[in-house]
């Protein structure tokens, strides 16, 4: 049987027609931006250098930024207190103070700054130091009055390793004190309202000037000492001669009525003759309380001296925390 003829397949013409490649345009795509990522912010690392001072508002430490040449103190709660150009602190807050400008007057003070600058008290100045000096080559020594510095700068003069701090209630005395440029740290404030911090100071001085010893033994350290200058009773005996009709003996400068947590170690007795001259005379008389018990012809005689012999009578008492 004879099989049907099958025509082959005709390609289609989608077949035959051979397609060139369509060449698409690039797509041009739009730059992404990124989102800056954010960092979390650096603390910034102060340092503080701690003073001997304590605020007097709310008795915090009193600090500052810089080791060397602070030109203010700030403490936690951001009191805040500036060095004086001449390089002290005033610590002394107007509603402390009893008076416009408490203390000696400019007039005393800078009479006892010329008077003891012609170096009439040397030898008293040589007893302070030595008896500071038995103690350790770098303890903390603390002035009660300073006054205008001159025991400060004696003592400075005797050691570079102590650690001075004084204080007194007087701007004036301050200031000058400040201009000896002893290396010290000086405050105005008041001896029964010490800026200090409790057992901060290992051997505490006052020439003269009176202090409260519940305060002094609050910043001395446990077996610290306080060393205190009084007059003896022939002192000055020359001047008050041309004063008083008859002696006056001076009173002390000690604890001996108000001990407290002190203890009295030793009792020292200096007793030496001067002959001043010129118009130191008239500085001594004036840095003393006699100027003002003197009249007004007696202060013109003494000033007309040429020379005053005087007897300098001091005692020294040495007393220890119990």
């Amino acid at each position: 049987m004879t099989k049907p003829f099958i025509y082959p397949p005709v390609p289609s013409r989608k077949q035959t027609i051979e397609q060139a490649p369509i060449e698409q345009a690039p797509i041009e795509q739009a730059p992404i931006e990124q989102a800056p990522i954010e960092q979390a912010p650096v603390e910034e690392v102060v340092t503080v250098y701690d003073s001997a001072f304590k605020c007097p508002s709310c008795h915090n430490r009193l600090q500052t930024s810089t080791p060397e040449g602070a030109k203010s103190y700030r403490c936690s709660n951001n009191h805040n207190f500036d060095m004086a150009k001449k390089g002290y602190l005033n610590l002394l807050l107007a509603q402390h103070k009893r008076s416009r400008n408490p203390g000696d007057s400019d007039e005393m003070i800078r009479s006892r700054q010329r008077f003891l600058n012609g170096g009439y008290y040397q030898t008293l100045a040589d007893a302070i130091v030595k008896q500071v000096r038995l103690g350790a080559d770098n303890q903390r020594v603390l002035d009660i009055g300073c006054g205008e510095g001159y025991y400060m700068d004696q003592l400075r003069q005797g050691s570079e390793t102590l650690q001075l701090t004084g204080i007194d209630i007087s701007k004036t005395a301050v200031r000058l004190a400040a201009k000896r440029k002893m290396d010290a740290q000086l405050a105005v404030d008041s001896a029964y309202s010490m800026p200090l911090h409790s057992d901060s100071i290992d051997c505490a001085i006052s020439v003269f000037s009176p202090v409260s010893a519940k305060e002094t033994a609050r910043v001395l350290v446990p077996g610290g000492s306080l060393i205190m200058v009084g007059p003896g009773e022939e002192h000055l005996s020359g001047l008050t001669a041309h004063i008083y009709s008859n002696r006056v003996p001076h009173q002390g400068n000690n604890l001996d009525d108000n001990l407290g947590d002190f203890i009295l170690q030793e009792t020292l007795e200096i007793k030496d003759s001067i002959t001043i001259t010129g118009p130191d005379i008239l500085d001594l008389l004036k840095m003393t309380p006699y100027y003002w018990h003197a009249r007004a012809e007696q202060q013109e005689l003494v000033a007309n001296l040429k020379t005053l012999e005087t007897v300098i009578h001091f005692m020294i008492k040495i007393y220890k925390i119990k």
